[in-house]
């Protein structure tokens, strides 16, 4: 299974997992992009299908219904679960935590 936190300055890449379409993770992908950069954030973000996520992502974002698969494939990254594909709070808090510098905890 995945791991339960990361501190947020060994996150260097995050993955935006999803099933194997690209429309609206993609939307969120992007969203994510904007947040960081806004915050001042150097990280890479990348889209990924759910049974391809590459291992040495740290943290990936995946949505309530693919977390379980998300957990199973990337035993070495946190993994956070959304409901919402807008303005979702666990994203917020994602990128929150990132800026404050705060662990990355699995939700």
């Amino acid at each position: 299974m995945s791991r339960d936190s990361i501190p947020a300055s060994e996150v260097k890449k995050i993955v935006l997992a999803c099933e194997a379409g690209m429309g609206s993770s993609l939307m969120v992908k992007n969203g994510m992009i904007k947040k960081a950069k806004k915050a001042g954030l150097e990280v890479n973000i990348e889209h990924s299908p759910v049974n391809l996520i590459p291992q040495d992502a740290d943290v990936v974002v995946a949505h309530a219904g693919l977390s379980k698969r998300a957990k199973e494939v990337a035993v070495n990254s946190v993994v956070i679960s959304f409901n919402m594909f807008m303005n979702d709070p666990a994203i917020n808090k994602l990128i929150a935590d990132l800026t404050a510098g705060n662990d990355i905890t699995s939700a």
